[in-house]
């Protein structure tokens, strides 16, 4: 756990917009995929107020980091909250009007975009997708776009404090990850992700690593 990264993330439960934040979980457990498989170039989609990308940037700044975004009260809401690091963040209104950046090798789903099957020819060969919240639809697209992958829906055991805007007592959530084309250092975390997934279905009150295994 990155103790800057919690705190960070913590200070967007109590921001206006918050309604839509993603889950303290899926926020670091975002973090750890990026650390583990030293990703560089990251795009987000849907940055909302910046719940995402503000945690990361907050203690990683060697990361170009994209985002679409076209809501004028969030782009607002994103150089209020990230301050200075909004220098490192590029934003784009929808997926069609992005240029310029290189190969994407993280893609982070947190909002809906009409145009989400031109991310295809965004991402580089092994990119990995993450989608926070429900969103079946953006699932259902982003498998079948990419046939050779590989899909696991990670999940939590930890509950909400009741802080923000989540209800006491509820589970954190989860969060989907598909790798497109995985590589072999993928596929292993991808079984041992499966494997933790499926043991806290069976075991829901059992302890099984870290807070974002």
């Amino acid at each position: 756990m990155n103790k800057n990264l919690l705190k960070v993330y913590k200070s967007f439960l109590h921001k206006e917009g918050n309604q839509y934040i993603a889950s303290e979980y899926a926020v670091q457990k975002i973090y750890k995929i990026i650390k583990t498989f030293d990703i560089t170039h990251v795009l987000e989609v849907g940055l909302g107020i910046g719940s995402i990308s503000g945690s990361i940037l907050a203690v990683n700044n060697n990361i170009q980091y994209s985002g679409t975004e076209s809501n004028p009260f969030c782009k607002k809401a994103l150089e209020r909250n990230l301050g200075t690091k909004i220098n490192y963040l590029t934003v784009f209104d929808d997926i069609t009007s992005i240029a310029g950046i290189k190969p994407i090798e993280f893609l982070i789903i947190d909002g809906a975009d009409n145009s989400l099957r031109g991310v295809k020819e965004l991402l580089n060969q092994h990119a990995i997708i993450v989608i926070e919240g429900d969103r079946t639809p953006q699932l259902k697209v982003l498998r079948e776009l990419f046939p050779y992958h590989k899909y696991v829906h990670s999940i939590s055991l930890k509950k909400n404090s009741g802080s923000g805007p989540f209800k006491e007592g509820t589970w954190q959530g989860g969060l989907k990850i598909i790798f497109i084309d995985p590589t072999w250092k993928q596929k292993i975390w991808w079984a041992r992700e499966k494997l933790l997934t499926k043991l806290k279905y069976q075991y829901p009150g059992r302890y099984f690593g870290s807070t974002t295994d």
